[in-house]
């Protein structure tokens, strides 16, 4: 399937590939400056210096990227995002090693994550470490002219939004194992989840010296860009057989999941599938192909469609460049044929 942004027609791969190049362009200042944060930091401790190089050999674009173009959405520059967007990226894996731990999650993509590497000891202290630093490096914003006042709201919207992240964490525990969490309480969970996007989204805007209307439609924005990439994860996840395993045994069911668990006709035979207590690769592909009967898959695939089409429209109120931030939303869309392709070749 073709889309269409701005006048610039893309097939899914080539857009995967377009947006990559950009936020590796657009967030490699912020990402660059938090590397360099952790493997400056001087120890004569060896394992905890091999423990920090860890954490700093995955790049995070991502956040620094958002950040950049929220800010240039509303006339601001990209080098008034970098120490703000370093320190996101610093909290966002400092709160994924705890999300690692929780999930007991020791290999991602086929590489150890931190706690897989290190053990839950270490890998605590380093987003201890992940954490103070990310806030420190804020001070850096007065070399950059901005104002106490500013530095300040941007510390007051981190707290009123950041703390939804605790909340969906209960939430999940909560729900971890269970075959009868409703769709809406699936849902209301992936928004709250999507709060850390909000809070980046709204200080991208007033980095920029956004208008408050401005500010309110990057942060709409932003909670329904973070819900439509939860959500995407939540269907690749259907398709990867591990992540899959990984899931029915240690965490939520994967929304197409939970869909097709709400259908009578698969529920029975769905149930019995993940109750087993072991499940090849084959029977995990099989899940996955029972949900695709179900809809479930197209059910999450149609939601991302709707939402992405509702983030589009806030950017309606923006005065400056919009196209990387459509480009952004356009890259989360997923077709009957990407994921058919892949469910017919098993």
């Amino acid at each position: 399937m073709k889309k269409i942004i701005g006048k610039t027609e893309f097939n899914s791969e080539t857009l995967l590939q377009e947006t990559k190049k950009m936020m590796k362009k657009e967030g490699a200042k912020g990402w660059n400056l938090a590397k360099q944060t952790l493997l400056q930091q001087e120890t004569h401790n060896p394992q905890l210096k091999e423990a920090l190089n860890y954490a700093a050999e995955l790049p995070d674009y991502f956040r620094p990227t958002i950040l950049s173009l929220c800010c240039k959405a509303v006339g601001g520059k990209l080098e008034t995002t970098i120490p703000c967007g370093a320190s996101f990226t610093m909290l966002a894996k400092a709160i994924g090693i705890h999300d690692d731990i929780i999930d007991n999650l020791k290999t991602r993509n086929k590489r150890p994550t931190l706690f897989g590497k290190f053990g839950k000891e270490i890998s605590l202290i380093i987003s201890d470490i992940l954490m103070f630093k990310a806030f420190t490096l804020m001070r850096k914003n007065a070399e950059l002219s901005i104002s106490q006042q500013i530095t300040t709201k941007i510390l007051q919207t981190i707290d009123k939004f950041w703390f939804e992240q605790a909340e969906s964490e209960i939430s999940e525990l909560q729900s971890r194992k269970k075959m009868d969490t409703t769709l809406q309480e699936s849902l209301a969970k992936i928004k709250m989840r999507a709060s850390e996007l909000e809070t980046i989204t709204r200080i991208g805007g007033i980095l920029g010296n956004g208008s408050e209307s401005e500010i309110e439609a990057l942060g709409a924005y932003g909670r329904l860009l973070g819900t439509a990439s939860i959500l995407r994860n939540e269907l690749v996840d259907m398709l990867e057989p591990n992540v899959l395993l990984h899931r029915i045994r240690y965490e939520s069911l994967p929304l197409p999941l939970n869909y097709a668990m709400q259908r009578s006709k698969s529920k029975a035979t769905l149930t019995s599938a993940i109750s087993e207590k072991k499940l090849s690769k084959a029977d995990l592909w099989e899940i996955s192909k029972v949900v695709d009967k179900s809809q479930g898959i197209k059910y999450v695939a149609d939601l991302i469609s709707k939402i992405v089409n509702e983030a589009n429209a806030q950017l309606q109120m923006l005065k400056g460049e919009k196209h990387e931030l459509r480009l952004l939303t356009a890259s989360l869309l997923i077709t009957p044929k990407d994921w058919k392709a892949i469910l017919s070749s098993t």
